[in-house]
């Protein structure tokens, strides 16, 4: 039996918000409006940053067309990169679990909603892209999640056999849980740094709160 485990990146690898905040408030900025704080940034996470730059603008009483957010949207991506990811960390713990998990012969890779080329690079400048077997973002695909066809996506990139390999997604969003169930494969929910209350009423298998729990939330799944 062959194990695969896929990681969402944002809340769940990474706490990313302030470069993520400061590339949208230089955006704002650069239109007229006033800047968000980290709170307003951290709930409209989740949905890739199509959805990312069309709240923020809303937040701010402007609802521009989609012809309009396209625009938008690629000039936001493109001061997230200027902000070399400066502020992006990992969370704590969460690269010696990753470590650890590829020893024990899991499989590792990411699926995010995040578009693909920022996430390959701050995986890299963290020093844990050489543990991820595919890296998967929000334009890898013709879908993203919740659509469990991204990640049938990514386990068909793995070789991953359904009727006798073992798959887990790990995320924080409602999204990373309904597309694991519409993939049919388990899923762990995460609350790393934050209150837990969230993550308990997703619906997954199992909660993790740091990365040290980790191991024992996917041996609780699997054994």
């Amino acid at each position: 039996m062959a194990k695969f485990i896929l990681f969402d990146l944002d809340g769940t690898l990474i706490d990313g918000v302030d470069d993520i905040l400061f590339a949208m408030n230089d955006l704002l900025a650069a239109h007229g409006h006033a800047p968000l704080v980290r709170h307003d940034i951290e709930a409209m996470l989740g949905d890739g940053t199509w959805m990312l730059t069309k709240r923020a603008f809303a937040a701010r009483g402007s609802e521009p067309t989609d012809a309009m957010l396209d625009e938008l949207n690629v000039d936001f991506n493109a001061r997230y990169v200027e902000t070399d990811y400066a502020y992006t960390r990992l969370f704590e713990h969460a690269e010696p679990v990753l470590r650890q998990l590829k020893s024990d012969g899991w499989t590792i890779a990411l699926a995010s909603n995040k578009p693909e080329a920022p996430c390959k690079a701050i995986l890299t400048k963290l020093g844990v892209a050489d543990l991820f077997s595919v890296i998967a973002g929000g334009d890898s695909f013709e879908v993203k999640k919740p659509d469990g066809c991204f990640l049938d996506f990514v386990l068909g990139q793995l070789g991953f056999d359904k009727s006798t390999d073992t798959a887990i997604m790990v995320g924080d969003h409602a999204n990373d849980v309904n597309a694991a169930r519409a993939a049919g494969i388990h899923v762990i929910a995460v609350a790393m740094e934050i209150d837990d209350t969230r993550a308990n009423t997703l619906g997954a298998d199992a909660v993790a709160t740091a990365y040290q729990d980790l191991p024992a939330a996917i041996r609780a799944i699997i054994e």
